[in-house]
């Protein structure tokens, strides 16, 4: 059977004592590299799904670290996913490098974030694939 990759990356800026989302940047890696990331109605649904489970991890690093009182300047974010040729989730690596304007993150902070994240609502509707990964990283 064959593997299903699917890579994402993004960019996300703030402002704002609230951590207000001010600008995305989103971009999909094909077989030409990578390209801004368009969405529509003759998006295959895999990527949607995809997309969703990609923007979910994003707000839920960003809701809890503002309610840890973290002030984020901007956050870039990765991830690589794998299905088997069932399309059932092998892996999910994410990474979030986020750049602090306020605050410090320290590793309490950070498990809970990571732990939250597994908690988003498209998390908790999958199968946890058996390679999961959450890495967060704040400078």
């Amino acid at each position: 059977m064959a593997e299903h990759r699917f890579s994402l990356r993004a960019s996300f800026h703030y402002q704002g004592e609230k951590n207000k989302l001010h600008r995305l940047e989103a971009e999909l890696l094909t077989d030409e590299g990578w390209i801004p990331l368009k969405l529509g109605v003759k998006s295959p649904g895999i990527l949607l799904f995809v997309y969703s489970f990609f923007v979910c991890q994003h707000t839920s690093f960003h809701a809890n670290s503002t309610e840890r009182g973290l002030r984020l300047k901007r956050a870039d974010e990765t991830m690589e996913l794998r299905a088997g040729g069932d399309w059932k989730l092998k892996r999910v690596k994410l990474v979030i490098d986020a750049v602090l304007r306020e605050g410090s993150a320290d590793q309490g902070s950070i498990a809970y974030i990571r732990r939250r994240m597994r908690q988003c609502p498209v998390s908790i509707n999958i199968n946890e694939p058996p390679d999961y990964h959450i890495a967060l990283n704040f400078k």
